[in-house]
Order: C-alpha cells, then structure tokens, then sequence
C-alpha cells in the first residue's frame, strides 16, 4: 500500500490580486470570480504556475514579479525558469496538454488536461534575493492539492460538491518529496528531457474506487556541489506535472461516477520508431560535457523549423571540445565534417530518440563505442533498427 499524502484544507485560495505601491507589476493574476463552471476553472488554470512559484519558493509575503510565462509545447521543451533579483522578477514557464471531452455533453470539446510547469528552486530564489528562513523547498503534490481543495470548494457548486463527495470516486496525491538523489554521474538536463517525456496518465493508479495521482517532479538543487560546473540556468529548477483546474473539475462532476473512469488521456505514444529520420530543420553537431560524448542532432519533429533549430543548437554550453555548430543540413548529410570533428569516430553507431513522435521530437546521432551507455533513458535505437524500416 502507497504511502498517501493527503492534506485535507478547510480554506480555500485566494484570488491572487498583488498591489505595489512604490511601482506596478508588469504580470498580475486576477480571477473573474463572476464565471461559474469550466470557464472559471479556466482563470484559475491561467493564474496556477503564478500561485505555484509563489508555494513552492515560499514567497508568498514578498511583492516580486512573478512573469508566469505559457508557452507552446516545442517552445517549452526548450525554455527555462528564470529570475533577475536587481529588477525584481522571476519568470517560471508552463504549457497545457489539453484533454478531449467531445463525448461529454456537460463540457467544453477540449479543456486544459495537464500543465507542464518549470519553476525557479527556492535555494536559488533565496540565494539572488538574500532571503532567509527555515522553509524547506515545496513539493508538487502540495500545489497538487491546493488545485484539488479549490475545485472543489471555490468552482465546483455545493449541488456537485455533495454528490462527488457522496456518489464520486475519490482522488489523492502521492507525494514527491522522496525523491531518489542524483548521483554525480547523472546529467540534470537529460533527466530534465526524460521528465518531459514521462507521460502523466503513467503516473496514476487505482485501488478498489480510490484513485491515486503522483504529479510527476524533478528537482535540481542550485547549489548541489555535483553540479558547479553545469551551466546555471539548468540548475535551481523545479519540475512539475500538474492536473488542471479543469480537468480536476470533470473528474468531479462528470468522469469520477463512470465504472472505469479516464483521469487523463495517455497522451505520449509508443516509440516503436521515430516520427521521422528527416530533418527539414537542421542539425546540431556539438559535445555533451556531461555525458563525455559528441552527437549530432537531427530536428525532425513538426515544431521544429530552421529558427528554432538553430536557437536550439546555439543554447547548448560551450565547452573546450566543440562548440555547437549548426547547419541546415541533416546530420547524414555531415559525414565529412563529422568525421573531422570526432574523436574516435566510427561511423554511426546508434540513434537515441527524445520526445519521440511528438512536435518537439529530436534525435541524437552516435559515432562512437557503446552508444547505448550515452543514450540514458531515452529510447534507444540499432541504425539498422531504423533504417529497415524508415
């Protein structure tokens, strides 16, 4: 049996309104308390990244702009949680997996089904603000359950309220502050990209008629000694999945009473084969420090174009044995440049793929021994695996 954590709150959120009287906030949260249902489960799922920095930091008091930022799915991949303490902002980014409801009369065709969020670490808050107390960094399943308690107390109506409460599958949160530690051979930024491909309908579970979600996180600490020679900007992160307002308000009032109900749609496919070995967008020769290995990056999936490519490639670390070099053409056609730039090349050994059949899809080219040790938890792929059949 899980060991639940369950933190049932008799107060609800607040609507999140901030007033600075020495200078206005560029980035305010105000709910629209006069819709009722869906719609104003949707304020509320526009101001839940904005609320979380706020939790898991524990900076709630202090007047500091939160640039709460949404983006698309292939932008968030490759974005980051920011902060600049000398003008008083810190910018966490999220994006929505929306989830079908087109087969439930009593709601929206689609709704926002899981939010993927990167926050900003309270050690490293602390560290660039000077703050000072004996909170310890947030988990995800408080959050979690702060969205829960304020669907169902703040959105849903009492008539709904009653009957989840009576008739209704009940739902809980697995905690995630237990955590197995990184080790120092582990790369915060491949662990990063393995939680983005975790899909979140993997994460829940059923016991009898209880229902359990863990919302799926990763934490690198800003000043783990491990990781001081990793570029900043990839540690003092928290990672985060999240069920929506939304889509905790149709598991209340519309899913929760079904036999075998659906949380979420599992919405990350099975990577039997990429979506594609052709890359319309360029490629990315570089050295992964952390990893002690060269690739070639192609960018085949849909969200990918020339731009966004090349920013891609330009954003990977410089480090002493290559710097990132992109090109417009596919790895395959680099042969010669490869080969020049390798050490201890040997032609193409292996392929990992990452974010697999997803708009967002990238993959990995090896030229070196063992490329299945340089793949991590990706999926890892033979070239003739793929070649046979591409």
């Amino acid at each position: 049996m899980k060991k639940i954590f369950i933190v049932l709150q008799s107060a609800v959120l607040a609507v999140c309104t901030i007033a600075c009287d020495e200078k206005e906030l560029t980035y305010r949260c105000d709910i629209d308390t006069a819709k009722t249902g869906y719609e104003l489960a949707g304020e509320y799922d526009d101001c839940l990244v904005w609320n979380a920095q706020k939790k898991l930091a524990h900076i709630e008091p202090e007047d500091i702009d939160i640039r709460a930022t949404e983006l698309s799915l292939s932008e968030f991949g490759s974005s980051y949680a920011d902060l600049n303490a000398d003008e008083n902002w810190i910018k966490p980014t999220y994006t929505f997996i929306p989830e079908d409801m087109s087969s439930y009369p009593g709601a929206p065709e689609s709704i926002n089904g899981v939010v993927l969020a990167k926050f900003t670490s309270k050690d490293k808050i602390d560290a660039d603000f000077g703050f000072e107390n004996d909170e310890l960094q947030g988990i995800c399943a408080d959050v979690q359950q702060d969205i829960y308690d304020t669907v169902l107390y703040s959105i849903a109506t009492e008539a709904q309220r009653n009957k989840y409460e009576a008739q209704g599958k009940p739902l809980y949160f697995v905690p995630d502050d237990d955590l197995p530690p990184l080790d120092d051979t582990t790369n915060p930024v491949v662990e990063g990209s393995c939680w983005l491909d975790v899909d979140p309908a993997e994460k829940i579970t059923r016991e009898g008629d209880s229902f359990y979600y863990e919302p799926l996180s990763l934490f690198v600490e800003f000043d783990d000694p491990a990781y001081q020679n990793i570029s900043e900007r990839y540690r003092g992160v928290r990672y985060c999945k999240f069920l929506s307002h939304q889509a905790l308000l149709s598991w209340m009032t519309e899913k929760s009473f079904e036999e075998n109900p659906v949380l979420i749609t599992p919405s990350i496919p099975q990577c039997d084969q990429p979506s594609s070995t052709v890359s319309t967008a360029g490629s990315c020769l570089f050295y992964f420090l952390q990893a002690e290995t060269y690739y070639c990056s192609d960018y085949t999936g849909s969200g990918f174009d020339a731009e966004s490519a090349e920013a891609k490639c330009s954003s990977r670390p410089t480090n002493p044995h290559l710097n990132p070099i992109y090109s417009t053409a596919s790895c395959s056609e680099r042969t010669e440049e490869i080969e020049a730039n390798i050490f201890g090349y040997q032609g193409l050994t292996g392929l990992c793929v990452i974010h697999c059949k997803t708009e967002q899809e990238f993959i990995w080219n090896i030229y070196t021994e063992n490329p299945e040790d340089f793949c991590g938890n990706f999926d890892f792929f033979e070239p003739e695996e793929i070649l046979e059949s591409n």
